[in-house]
Formats: structure tokens, C-alpha cells, sequence
């Protein structure tokens, strides 16, 4: 557990800071496995796990890769807007994130794709494609492409933590308040 003091508003977003940052470093960390959300063509929210790549602590952006043509993709190029929440059970804490999601342009994505380790790169370029119907679990192949990968920054916006302990204690934090915080009822 961390020695944040969560009763304060800098302590509460330096704990969420540093619980996403450990989802770099460690596998078990909660946050390596942030669950993202966008929305359908349909308008229906769409949520699934994703392995987090990248955390700028700075600017507050994190990095997740996906195959191009994963519908994830196309849904935040129609609307680059996004949720993201990361329950950390250790830390007793539940981080709620608005986000601003774009790809990256592909002169970076390439140069990211040098970094991907040989067993990963089998799932950008699976045919057919992630998310199309197959008559057996099996009925597709790996087909690793560099032009397949994709890598989406996700900026964000507005970060919500709830801390659960013998107190309660909600934040909301603002990029445009320059991150400054107020208390919300738990």
C-alpha cells in the first residue's frame, strides 16, 4: 500500500498517479489492465480489458495497442471520446477516467512496433479479422503486420477516485482546473 495520505486532495491524486504508473512496472498491478469503453455504432457503450503500454505521469496520458482493424478502433475514430476505469483492490481505490482517445501516426506506431516482442506481435493481423464471426474457436491464424498495429493515446481529461476505507473519500479532478481536485460525496 502506498504512503499517500488519501485525505488530502494532492495525496488522493498522487496515489492514483502512482497505482497507474505501477501498471508499467508490474504485472499484478491493478491498472496494467485498465477496462476501456467507447461507444458503438449503435450508440451502445462497449467496454473490454486492455493491457496498458504507456503512462506519461506528466501530462497524464496513457498508451494501449490494438490491431487496426479491432472495432475499438474505428468507434474512436468516429468519436474520439472514452472511459477508462481501473478497480485496485490492494489500494482500496476505483479510478474513474474521462479520456480523449486518438491513434498514433503511423511513423510512431512503427517505430513502437520495433518494441513489440515477437510472441505479441501475433495479435496485430490475425485473418480474418478481431470481432468477425468464425465457424470453429480455432478457425483463424496469426498474421503478424506492422500495418496492423495501432497504438491509441488516451489524454486524460477528468479523473474520478473513490478511496474505500473506514472514511470514504470521492475526488473529481479536471485537466482544465489544472488537475487542483474537489471532494465529492462517496
Amino acid at each position: 500500500m502506498s504512503e499517500h495520505d488519501h485525505t488530502t486532495l494532492t495525496g488522493l491524486l498522487a496515489l492514483v498517479r502512482d497505482r497507474i504508473e505501477a501498471g508499467l512496472h508490474d504485472r499484478d498491478a491493478a491498472a496494467r489492465l485498465p477496462v476501456l469503453a467507447t461507444r458503438d455504432a449503435q450508440g451502445w457503450p462497449s467496454a473490454r480489458t486492455m493491457v496498458m503500454r504507456g503512462f506519461d505521469a506528466h501530462d497524464w496520458t496513457l498508451d494501449i495497442h490494438s490491431d487496426a482493424d479491432a472495432a475499438k478502433v474505428l468507434q474512436l475514430t468516429d468519436g474520439p471520446r472514452a472511459a477508462l476505469h481501473v478497480w485496485d483492490a490492494e489500494a482500496r481505490l476505483q479510478i474513474r477516467m474521462r479520456a480523449h482517445v486518438v491513434r498514433l501516426p503511423h511513423e510512431e506506431e512503427k517505430a513502437l512496433w520495433q518494441q513489440v516482442p515477437e510472441p505479441s506481435r501475433a495479435q496485430y493481423g490475425a485473418v480474418p479479422p478481431p470481432g468477425t464471426p468464425i465457424a470453429a474457436a480455432d478457425a483463424w491464424h496469426p498474421n503478424p503486420r506492422p500495418a496492423r498495429f495501432a497504438v491509441l493515446r488516451a489524454r486524460l481529461l477528468r479523473i474520478e477516485a473513490l478511496h474505500i476505507g473506514e472514511i470514504h473519500r470521492r475526488a473529481r479532478y479536471e485537466r482544465e482546473e489544472g488537475w487542483q481536485g474537489s471532494w465529492l460525496v462517496p
